[in-house]
């Protein structure tokens, strides 16, 4: 393996990153199958009733950088955005996030989504429902596109946040940066576990009800967050128009799923998650005791290597009163239940995927997350129940 990658970076310092890209291969993302185009769009919105808990400066607010799909009309031309924007700025970090040299991922740049920025709204867009993605812990905002451009386009709208300092990078508006910060280097007993831990995802479920505010006080074209930036934003937007606030629903990976519990506990729009290979340690015991009350679907891989983890779920499982569903699929690894093992062979690999197909995975978490959302927030072509 030294070897290779000697070689590798031999290849690439003399310009022979052609040779690279047939070598390790980056694919464009799968198409969604829904009867609508996807249109998107990123914004950094500021929220001035938070301070920034990664910051030792008490005059920063929290700021996050929200993307969101939607249904929109096919654009002849319209480029579809990259997959990761900015690469100049943020390759270095990818990078580092999944442990690899630099030069084995840099052509991650290429790749391409199926969504294109500020396309139009649907002109039938009416009611739409609402879905929120929360990434893992040094992911970002755009690792389950596949999901997010399939709901987008069967007539939902997705948002997701790079949550600051827990995402690998994440660059805002004007141009700085947060770093990551969130790895639990040094982190040795159970009391700097959840000194840790439990204040990061109280932060991240804010974010998540921060997003619904924002998008609830465009509607009422008041500021109930304080947050007049993102109001701002918001309000000149008319897809917030047309949003169902009544049918919301929530997912996330890893960290991202626990995200999803705590958002689903305690904001009281939400009435449905779904949880992808969800890292249920960092759960507080008190909501580990007091289960689920609004149906949860989690999909994971067979064992996790920390057997705490689905000691908790089960536990979570048998105190709760809604439904909780739970599958585990084997040959799966836990980068499976977002887009890695899509973008490149390589992930099988480095151990990233297990020996499921891609497309097989595909397939499945779509039908899966689809079906559950259907049943418990939104149609799965809302807008055409409407006609």
């Amino acid at each position: 393996m030294r070897i290779a990658f000697i070689l590798l970076a031999a290849l690439t310092s003399f310009g022979c990153t052609g040779v690279l890209r047939n070598t390790l291969p980056f694919n464009d993302l799968p198409a969604p199958e829904g009867p609508y185009a996807v249109g998107t769009q990123i914004e950094t919105w500021q929220d001035a009733s938070r301070t920034e808990e990664f910051t030792n400066d008490p005059g920063d607010l929290r700021r996050i950088v929200v993307q969101y799909w939607y249904p929109s009309l096919a654009i002849g031309d319209g480029a579809p955005l990259a997959y990761i924007t900015e690469p100049d700025v943020k390759m270095p970090a990818f990078a580092k996030s999944m442990g690899l040299p630099k030069f084995l991922v840099n052509h991650i740049r290429d790749v391409q989504t199926h969504s294109v920025p500020k396309a139009p709204l649907h002109p039938d867009a009416n009611n739409l429902p609402l879905i929120v993605f929360s990434h893992g812990l040094g992911g970002m905002k755009t690792q389950n596109s596949i999901q997010a451009e399939e709901l987008a386009s069967r007539g939902y709208v997705v948002i997701a946040a790079d949550h600051a300092f827990d995402a690998f990078l994440t660059l805002f508006d004007d141009g700085t940066t947060a770093d990551y910060r969130s790895s639990g280097q040094g982190i040795t007993t159970e009391d700097e576990f959840w000194a840790a831990r439990g204040p990061q995802l109280a932060t991240r479920a804010a974010d998540v009800t921060f997003m619904l505010d924002v998008i609830a006080s465009a509607q009422r074209d008041t500021a109930k967050n304080g947050s007049e930036s993102a109001q701002q934003i918001a309000s000149s937007n008319p897809l917030w128009q047309v949003v169902d606030l009544s049918r919301i629903g929530v997912f996330g990976h890893s960290f991202g799923g626990a995200t999803s519990i705590m958002a689903l506990d305690r904001d009281p729009r939400l009435r449905a998650a779904v949880v992808l290979d969800g890292w249920m340690v960092p759960v507080p015991e008190a909501v580990i005791d007091s289960g689920a009350a609004k149906p949860i679907l989690y999909l994971g891989q067979e064992r996790w290597d920390e057997p705490l983890n689905y000691e908790k779920l089960s536990r979570f499982v048998e105190n709760s009163s809604a439904p909780v569903a739970t599958e585990f699929w084997p040959g799966t690894k836990h980068m499976d239940f977002a887009d890695s093992p899509h973008l490149s062979t390589f992930a099988k690999r480095i151990g990233f995927a297990g020996s499921v197909p891609a497309e097989e995975l595909r397939a499945r978490l779509n039908a899966d997350i689809l079906r559950f959302f259907a049943d418990y927030v939104g149609d799965l072509n809302s807008m055409e129940q409407q006609d």
